[in-house]
């Protein structure tokens, strides 16, 4: 009789977020300064702390803070700093 081989359980990253993400594709903009046009994001998904965005801007050149509109008018924004970012999307904490 031929055994199987074991199935090896992949353990998952503990979160460490202090807290719990909630998924959302929200557009949102983007503001690296007071002389610079906005420039369009997603917002993927959302905490109290920070956010993870994809951004229409080149990761490379992205400053290591700037605020983020998440309503048309302005009336709600966050300032945001840098935490990570990989090919796609970018993650923030809010200051």
């Amino acid at each position: 009789m031929l055994r199987q081989p074991q199935k090896k359980l992949i353990r998952q990253p503990r979160e460490k977020r202090k807290n719990p993400r909630h998924p959302m594709r929200r557009a949102a903009e983007v503001v690296f300064g007071p002389h610079e046009a906005a420039v369009p994001c997603v917002v993927w998904d959302m905490s109290d702390g920070g956010a993870r965005l994809a951004i229409a801007h080149p990761i490379t050149g992205l400053p290591r803070t700037f605020s983020l509109v998440l309503y048309k008018d302005g009336s709600v924004g966050r300032n945001c700093e840098v935490v990570w970012t990989d090919t796609r999307y970018v993650g923030v904490r809010f200051l």
